[in-house]
């Protein structure tokens, strides 16, 4: 059980953007609907459709979903 929330927490905080918690909260909200649905459709693959959703967003937006301005150093 241990081992799963923290899979979850982490892919909340990647999706959202690390650094941004109103990120972190979208991240959570995005974790928990994928999950409840793939529990609810296909229990096979839960764990599988977190990290599915967390190499779509990194894939699109490296930076996360909510990440802030960086600055570029030249």
């Amino acid at each position: 059980m241990g081992v799963e929330v923290v899979v979850m927490m982490f892919a909340a905080v990647v999706i959202g953007g690390l650094g941004s918690i109103p990120g972190t909260v979208v991240g959570a909200l995005i974790v928990g609907f994928v999950r409840s649905l793939a529990v609810h459709y296909w229990p096979e693959v839960e764990v599988f459709s977190i990290y599915a959703v967390m190499a779509i967003v990194l894939a699109l937006r490296p930076q996360g979903l909510f990440s802030g301005v960086e600055l570029r150093k030249i």
